[in-house]
């Protein structure tokens, strides 16, 4: 009688072809799995260490330390051994969560921890190459994430959800976050670890209410119990059909603001002078800038040429090239700064940006002047 290997459960064979799919074999950078230590990163590092042993990628696991709850070390400690039975190498590193942080203590501990595991990225050889990190969010995290998105009134780039990678810039260095199981359930991410044995932390803060995705969660079984059917699998659709257009209009967006530039440049050239203030046109008839190498200004013809979601594009682009925080610029501030664009006559004139900037109309041009700024990019 011939012996026969154990069927695979279907949940673990779904992770692991999701992992396989999302990696490059010919990627040479070590590519880190942040483990906390739950059914989701668990998992994940379960397949990781598949695929190491079997040689399709090279994996090292990481779990942080936050500190934010008592025995965080005792938990740190007992995911390190989990993960060394299952043959992945793994590192434990701690950091310092800000309680002042301005998008509050979820986004604290994020940001942490993203440090925290570029420190480690940066540290692996070989070095130059901008290292990846991989999490265990899943498709209910997706939905939990178009959700905040819709109570928020966001627009079509934040309702896009999580994308499958995404560049991040830390502290310690910028890293790619990549997301294999943005198309696995939750349900599935513990039938696994419960196939394979493996003992999960169950996180008390995910069942902690003071936090706005916790509830999020909780409204999304509400509805599933109401509707009688799972809102997830159609939100998380939603986020992916959103992401085909938003970065098609980024890209549209990117190609018409390299083209302002450009041309300005060009024209500087030809004019045998360097780039001044206030002289971006995709006409060509004016001068580019000061040390941001963004133009103070912006002809309001060449906007008129693009569509609203487009133009609202170009100005963000203009105005995080011109030092505005990325993180700070909101849906609001872009409207506004279009308002005064298309402004005539009486209609408002200024608009403030962050960073106690303001973009004024002047004549057939937009400008913008930031906080104690002794440029004025006058055309």
């Amino acid at each position: 009688m011939t012996g026969r290997r154990p069927r695979l459960d279907p949940a673990t064979a779904r992770i692991r072809n999701a992992l396989r799919a999302h990696c490059r074999p010919q990627d040479t950078t070590p590519v880190i799995v942040a483990v906390s230590g739950g059914a989701d990163s668990l998992a994940l590092a379960a397949a990781a260490a598949f695929l190491h042993r079997r040689g399709e990628g090279r994996f090292l696991a990481c779990t942080v330390d936050h500190g934010l709850q008592p025995g965080s070390a005792q938990v740190a400690a007992q995911v390190v051994d989990r993960v060394e039975a299952l043959g992945l190498p793994v590192t434990s590193v701690t950091t310092e969560v800000d309680p002042h942080h301005s998008g509050g203590l979820e986004a604290a501990a994020r940001s942490g921890r993203y440090a925290a595991l570029a420190a480690i990225a940066h540290s692996a050889p070989p070095h130059g190459a901008i290292p990846q990190i991989l999490t265990g969010h899943t498709r209910d995290d997706q939905a939990e994430t178009v959700l905040l998105g819709l109570l928020r009134g966001s627009g079509a780039r934040s309702l896009s959800g999580m994308a499958p990678r995404t560049r991040f810039d830390t502290a310690n260095g910028p890293i790619k976050i990549g997301r294999p199981l943005l198309g696995v359930t939750r349900d599935e991410t513990r039938q696994s670890c419960a196939a394979q044995d493996l003992e999960v932390w169950d996180d008390p803060m995910n069942d902690d209410t003071r936090f706005t995705r916790v509830r999020a969660r909780r409204t999304l079984e509400l509805l599933r119990d109401s509707l009688g059917q799972d809102p997830r699998a159609g939100l998380a659709r939603t986020a992916d059909l959103l992401r085909e257009d938003a970065d098609h209009l980024d890209a549209e967006a990117a190609a018409a603001w390299a083209d302002l530039l450009t041309s300005a440049q060009e024209n500087a050239s030809v004019q045998g002078r360097a780039p001044q203030d206030g002289d971006v046109s995709l006409q060509g008839n004016v001068p580019v800038h000061d040390d941001t190498a963004a133009p103070a200004s912006l002809a309001v013809r060449d906007l008129a040429a693009f569509g609203p979601a487009v133009t609202s594009r170009i100005l963000r682009l203009w105005l995080v090239d011109r030092g505005v925080a990325a993180g700070e610029l909101t849906a609001d501030h872009v409207r506004d700064v279009r308002e005064v664009a298309a402004a005539s006559g009486a209609v408002k004139r200024e608009a403030s940006v962050p960073g106690g900037g303001v973009v004024r109309r002047t004549g057939d041009r937009i400008l913008h002047v930031g906080s104690g700024r002794e440029d004025q990019g006058r055309p």
